[in-house]
């Protein structure tokens, strides 16, 4: 099976951002921690309710 290497996108609700340079992806109680390849963190509210790999995309609830 091939996967397409493209970026993967964040999906909240209506909302898709690109996941282009996050490196790492830390889930907390309610939040997910994110560390890009520069070492710049940032957090988004929400939980991980899918990982779909054949779409790249992370979906949360």
């Amino acid at each position: 099976m091939c996967f397409n290497d493209g970026s993967f996108l964040l999906v909240q609700g209506d909302k898709e951002s690109s996941l282009d340079h996050v490196a790492t992806i830390i889930p907390g109680e309610n939040t997910l921690k994110m560390i890009d390849v520069y070492g710049k963190t940032s957090e988004v509210a929400g939980k991980i309710e899918e990982i779909d790999f054949l779409n790249n995309r992370i979906v949360l609830g």
